[in-house]
């Protein structure tokens, strides 16, 4: 009989532990982490970045559940299911429930030099998804590349560019709806698919196969169809403990949709980044650059940059002050007759953040970010946020 049992005990560890079931040490284990995180909103209006509401302030609560299920040493299997007011915040106002990871994993040796994972997971693109929980990043707003509308739409691949502005030009974002329009990279990239990944002393090394391109809006990450694939690599490279490098690369069809006369595999978007990481004593330096192409049918191909730096300190233990500044630029499109016309505005953005690690499971986080977008007076500047975490 208590043999039966043991798999069904549930042993409640500290708080940010969860909960977990089975013997430890033991072959199969289950570990329940829920997490309560709420942040509230306020500046001006329509909101910067992908954030998706229109009043002056915006409460944003979101619980997770994330659990974690062992069986052996080498076969684990992660989820994470969350309930919030949208995956940008204001984009559900109304509350949805999102199945956000669900992958499985197969350690192939005892150590970390090659594994395999299927399933919805964060992308391998870059080096700031890998920090992007509320827990682990020392903002609330993801950086410029990962939070910023560009004017290509994946709704309209025939199309593609946000026009009609004055002699031709870009009309204001900022007077669009942002779920018509795409980013350069689309937060953490939830997208389904597959890859194998690994590391060793100084190198890791990641590739993945998944359903969406990197800019495409949260909706198309839930559908299951691979017949226009987007390839992601990553390699990276650790010298010490004080330094870290990584290179990325991406190419997919960047169009959500079908559209006549344009085929959607002559679409592509194509990636490329580079991430540095300094630490040393109470500093934590990083920072990405990031060159993206979008192929058009009629406008050439739509090509932009942008990069970002940020830096925090740790002023005493779980406080921390923390700064970054990135800046997003393109090139010219082409219009009709052969003229060359701006299809995407330059946008400069800077933050203030800091951090007070209440307890080990609570964690307060306070930010001011100012985007100016060039030649869109309407576009909002001003954002403030405060936020509370608990990990139970």
């Amino acid at each position: 009989m208590k043999a039966l049992l043991l798999p069904f005990t549930a042993a409640l560890a500290c708080a940010q532990d969860g909960i977990t079931f089975g013997p430890e040490n033991g072959t199969f284990q289950i570990d329940i982490r829920p997490s309560l995180e709420a942040v509230i909103w306020s500046g001006d209006t329509p909101a910067p970045a992908l954030l998706g509401y229109d009043d002056d302030a915006f409460f944003a609560p979101r619980f997770s559940l994330d659990i974690d299920a062992a069986a052996g040493e080498n076969f684990t299997f992660h989820s994470t299911t969350r309930w919030d007011r949208g995956f940008d915040a204001g984009s559900a106002p109304d509350g949805e429930l999102r199945i956000d990871e669900a992958f499985l994993r197969w350690r192939v040796f005892d150590d970390q030099r090659l594994n395999f994972q299927v399933g919805k997971y964060a992308s391998f693109f870059g080096s700031w998804s890998g920090q992007h929980d509320f827990f682990d990043d020392p903002f609330l707003l993801a950086p410029l590349p990962y939070s910023q509308l560009i004017g290509v739409s994946p709704t309209s691949p025939g199309s593609p560019l946000n026009t009609g502005g004055p002699g031709g030009g870009a009309v204001p974002l900022s007077l669009k709806s942002k779920d018509q329009w795409a980013s350069m990279i689309w937060g953490a990239g939830y997208g389904i698919g597959g890859g194998a990944f690994g590391s060793t002393e100084h190198f890791d090394y990641a590739l993945e196969v998944k359903n969406a391109a990197l800019s495409s809006h949260p909706d198309a990450w839930q559908e299951i169809n691979f017949s226009h694939p987007t390839v992601t690599a990553r390699v990276g490279y650790r010298p010490d403990a004080t330094w870290a490098f990584g290179l990325s690369a991406s190419r997919g069809s960047w169009p959500e949709v079908n559209a006549v006369g344009v085929d959607r595999d002559n679409l592509v978007q194509n990636s490329l980044g580079l991430d540095v990481r300094w630490a040393r004593h109470d500093w934590i330096v990083s920072g990405e650059v990031v060159l993206t192409e979008f192929e058009t049918a009629s406008s050439g191909d739509l090509q932009a940059a942008s990069w970002f730096v940020q830096a925090r300190y740790k002023v005493s233990p779980g406080v921390w002050l923390a700064a970054r500044v990135g800046q997003m630029l393109a090139n010219d499109a082409v219009g009709p007759g052969g003229a060359a016309f701006a299809w995407q505005s330059d946008v400069w953005r800077t933050e203030l953040g800091g951090g007070w690690r209440i307890r080990p499971s609570v964690l307060l986080k306070a930010g001011y970010t100012f985007t100016h977008t060039e030649d869109d007076p309407v576009a909002g500047e001003h954002l403030w946020g405060t936020g509370i975490g608990w990990r139970f």
